[in-house]
């Protein structure tokens, strides 16, 4: 009678280490569709802002985060299902995370008119390097502009860097 129940809890524990994959995994496409949606109708419905790369700043922005508040999620890290609900509230377990704040000076006439800035989680190192490889960056506005709504496009943070335009 014994086995019986260990093994309908084996099949079961086998059944959610499933579902768990599959669910993140659809998660992901899910997050990487809406995002491109939301990008698309940005490129098309808002106005561009074109900035030169010099007029921007990278600052470092490293910060420690605690992995057992309740805030933070469990798309920040690779951390199974189970590792997520079995973290204790009351401990603290801090993680280092690399994040960098880019403040882009919009300048009309030699003059500086707006700034806009966002923060990313990659090093500043790496920031500052792929950032110094382009003309410009694009920051798009919405009609109704209001100094909070708009958006900085750092897809070419994501590109891999081609190291055949040194050579």
């Amino acid at each position: 009678m014994t086995w019986t129940f260990i093994l309908i809890a084996f099949i079961l524990y086998i059944s959610l280490f499933i579902y768990n994959k599959h669910s993140k995994r659809k998660f992901n496409s899910w997050q990487k569709n809406s995002k491109a949606e939301f990008v698309n109708n940005v490129h098309e419905n808002w106005k561009e802002i074109r900035i030169k790369t010099d007029d921007c700043i990278v600052i470092n922005f490293d910060t420690k985060v605690n992995k057992n508040s309740p805030t933070y999620s469990l798309t920040n890290e690779n951390e199974t299902l189970y590792e997520w609900i079995e973290r204790d509230p009351k401990r603290i377990d801090l993680i280092d995370l690399s994040r960098s704040k880019i403040l882009c000076k919009y300048k009309l006439n030699g003059k500086t008119t707006t700034e806009f800035s966002t923060t990313v989680d990659m090093d500043k190192t790496v920031v500052e390097f792929k950032l110094r490889m382009r003309d410009f960056v694009s920051v798009y506005i919405s009609e109704e502009f209001d100094k909070e709504n708009y958006f900085i496009d750092l897809e070419f943070l994501n590109e891999e860097i081609d190291l055949t335009k040194f050579k």
